[in-house]
């Protein structure tokens, strides 16, 4: 102790080495912090899923604001394979309020997996989606725990399976598109806990099989599109839970027949398209409980013959499509529910494109036409055709007419020959071929009715008194109870006594043949 009070020089020296190695350790410590703070830095520069710098990156975003945690849309290129392990997922860290986020896969890009556990970390995600994909399945809870998510995109992603409570959790969302993928079937269970969806679209699958209740879950569904795909059998557990559904879209798919009650499930339903299937039947209490209905299309099916009261159970229905079918007849009974519905001006109804028979039964035409206050409506009434056979097409006014129909009589087998010889005449042969693209043949043109010879003619061309008349039926007598029957009484009267007079000739010219022969 005495050694070191007595040299001073040693104690000085002591202190500078100590001042020495505090400055040495605070400058070793500040060249840390900021070596830190710039890995920190460059860290963060690197997880900017918007502003990706590297090359050869699998999944490239494109982002409204690159600034970090700024961006709220993000669009997403899927450019190689990406793994549910590749670190670049990480990168979405960055972004936490991304609101609208889609990524779409490059011709050599692949991803076969949602990735749920990256939708969950953005929290304010409010729209999905995915397009070109690979996905083969949706799994369970694919998107589970993403409450804030109203708008999911998923067509196009070659999708075969939807599986059970594939959307469990999504309690927010609104719509959902599941187009253009290779759905075969939709069972119970697939839409769980998806409470407030309002749009469901299935359009342009492969969808066959339509499990009883495979709806259930979807009580607010408001809109449902099931365009193009393969379903040829409904009932009413078809659609079970729909209660609020609006529209129901079914064009293009195979459907045979509607049976009864078929679309009771769905009172709120204001518009059902089922244009273009295979339908032949409808069953007369198909559309009951359809009190709403007010848009109804059937064209381009297979229809010849409909039920007298197959619209009883839609009475609110104000545009009926039924173009392109095969209909002989349009009774006032088939129409008769509805058809104070077209006197207005905002009702549609189409018939052309069928192969109606001019007979008395299209007689409530005319009182339609009359009463509409439509002009399209009106218009294209007065564009309807129909067959009218040629028998009723030659007048027996003079001596030489008279002659021509003795003709007939004698010689039937020779007249009928003699028209398949027309050049003029459609024989089996090119019949299909003229109407393959749905082209009605030409007014006054000679067609094939049930064996006999036709000619397409417009009706308003034709009296309604001089038409024929098959057996008495109740549509006959029903056909002077619309309102249009105050204009048109003279003519029921007149048409009925035409009739009769067509019966008498008909029977002279029996007599006359007897005698003859």
């Amino acid at each position: 102790m005495k050694m070191f009070a007595m040299n001073p020089r040693f104690l000085l020296l002591s202190v500078l080495l100590v001042l020495l190695a505090i400055n040495l350790c605070e400058s070793s410590t500040a060249k840390n912090r900021n070596r830190k703070k710039q890995q920190r830095e460059k860290e963060q520069k690197e997880i900017n899923v918007c502003d990706i710098e590297q090359e050869n990156t699998p999944l490239y975003c494109y982002c409204n604001d690159n600034k970090l945690a700024s961006a709220e849309d993000a669009n997403c290129l899927i450019f190689n394979k990406l793994e549910l392990s590749d670190p670049i997922w990480a990168h979405f860290n960055a972004q936490m309020y991304i609101r609208k986020l889609s990524f779409v896969v490059r011709s050599d890009g692949m991803i076969t997996y949602v990735p749920t556990g990256v939708l969950r970390q953005l929290k304010s995600l409010n729209a999905i989606s995915f397009q070109h994909a690979k996905f083969d399945a949706i799994e369970s809870q694919s998107f589970a725990s993403l409450p804030s998510v109203s708008t999911i995109n998923l067509n196009k992603n070659n999708i075969n399976v939807l599986k059970w409570h594939s959307f469990e959790g999504l309690r927010n969302l609104t719509l959902l598109n599941l187009d253009e993928n290779y759905i075969s079937e939709l069972s119970r269970d697939i839409f769980y806990d998806v409470p407030r969806l309002q749009k469901l679209f299935l359009n342009h699958n492969n969808i066959s099989l339509l499990h009883d209740k495979a709806f259930k879950h979807l009580p607010s569904l408001q809109e449902l599109e099931l365009n193009d795909n393969k379903l040829s059998v409904l009932t009413s557990e078809s659609f079970s839970g729909l209660r609020l559904l609006q529209r129901l879209d079914l064009r293009n798919n195979q459907i045979r027949m509607l049976g009864e009650r078929s679309f009771i499930e769905m009172p709120e339903l204001q518009e059902l398209d089922l244009d273009q299937n295979r339908i032949e039947v409808i069953s007369n209490r198909a559309f009951d409980g359809l009190k709403n209905l007010r848009k109804l299309r059937l064209s381009e099916n297979k229809l010849s013959v409909l039920e007298p009261d197959f619209l009883i159970g839609a009475p609110s229905i104000n545009l009926l499509d039924l173009r392109e079918n095969e209909l002989t007849t349009m009774t006032f009974d088939n129409i008769k529910p509805v058809i104070m519905n077209f006197y207005n001006n905002s009702s549609y109804f189409y018939l052309d494109g069928n192969k109606l028979i001019c007979d008395c039964k299209l007689t409530w035409i005319w009182g339609l036409r009359n009463e509409t206050k439509n002009a399209k409506l009106r218009e294209g009434l007065e564009e309807l055709t129909c067959l009218l056979e040629a028998s009723y097409d030659v007048k027996l006014d003079s001596g030489e007419d008279m002659n021509r129909a003795l003709d007939v009589v004698r010689n039937p087998g020779y007249h009928i020959k003699g028209n398949m010889d027309d050049p003029q005449y459609l024989g089996d042969n090119n019949y299909d071929d003229d109407y393959a693209d749905n082209d009605y043949p030409a007014i006054g043109h000679a067609v094939e009715l049930n064996g006999k010879r036709a000619f397409v003619r417009h009706i308003f061309e034709l009296k309604p008194d001089k038409l024929p008349c098959p057996a008495a039926s109740r549509e006959d007598v029903m056909a002077s109870e619309q309102p249009s029957g105050r204009h048109q009484s003279s003519s029921i009267f007149s048409f009925v006594s035409g009739a009769s007079s067509i019966s008498l000739t008909t029977g002279l010219l029996v007599i006359a043949f007897a005698l003859l022969t």
